[in-house]
């Protein structure tokens, strides 16, 4: 299972670059640890237009972090970036 996260430098310029890096640090810790969204303890939400995964904040021990899913082609899920939870 792997990723793509749309609008990474968009992400960088509106938080920080060293935010950018906490998102895709907890993206990989979560995609490493993950054989399939469905059989892990991630959340996934919503019944609209996109499906909304909850992930782990690897910066923060309470926080979450929201990524919409935008599309999904074979084992790699195109991820953008939604918010911070918490």
């Amino acid at each position: 299972m792997r990723y793509s996260l749309r609008n990474q430098s968009k992400i960088s310029a509106a938080y920080s670059p060293e935010v950018l890096k906490r998102i895709i640090d907890s993206l990989d810790e979560f995609f490493k640890n993950n054989e399939s969204i469905s059989s892990c303890d991630a959340m996934l939400i919503g019944d609209d237009e996109f499906k909304t995964l909850l992930i782990d904040d690897a910066g923060h021990s309470t926080n979450m972090i929201a990524f919409y899913i935008i599309d999904t082609k074979y084992d790699v899920y195109n991820l953008a970036f939604k918010e911070f939870i918490g």
